[in-house]
């Protein structure tokens, strides 16, 4: 092989091995998080907390809220269509008939995000316990 041929060669490699590199690796949201969703309209934040497990079927999960003694219980809701690409996650929760959408981006051991109801878009953050 001649000089040129090794260098193109050699080239080619590097662009291969950076691009490998250079890939996005998916976050593995799996873990136990204490939640606060803020709800400023309302003058208070909510606390909680996030199971996000692995299973056969992908990834599944609950969310379960401490809510104030005048507000009724519902008990942990499933989340659903959960789906990673990078370091974000989206899912949906089903509240009281009405689909929520949930958008969590990881970082830091946690995570920071929007809850998007029907009543508008609320500031999501969790850390991993």
């Amino acid at each position: 092989m001649n000089r040129l041929g090794k260098l193109l060669t050699l080239s080619a490699l590097g662009f291969m091995s950076l691009g490998a590199a250079l890939e996005a690796q998916n976050v593995d949201p799996v873990g136990v998080y204490g939640i606060t969703i803020d709800i400023p309209e309302a003058g208070f934040q909510l606390p909680g907390t996030m199971t996000i497990e692995n299973s056969d079927n992908g990834l599944t999960g609950s969310m379960a809220l401490e809510l104030p003694p005048e507000m009724p219980s519902q008990g942990p809701a499933d989340l659903f269509d959960i789906t990673v690409e990078g370091q974000v996650m989206k899912c949906k929760i089903g509240v009281e008939g009405a689909t929520v959408d949930i958008t969590l981006n990881f970082a830091d051991g946690g995570f920071k995000g929007s809850v998007m109801s029907d009543m508008g878009e609320f500031d999501i953050t969790g850390t991993k316990r």
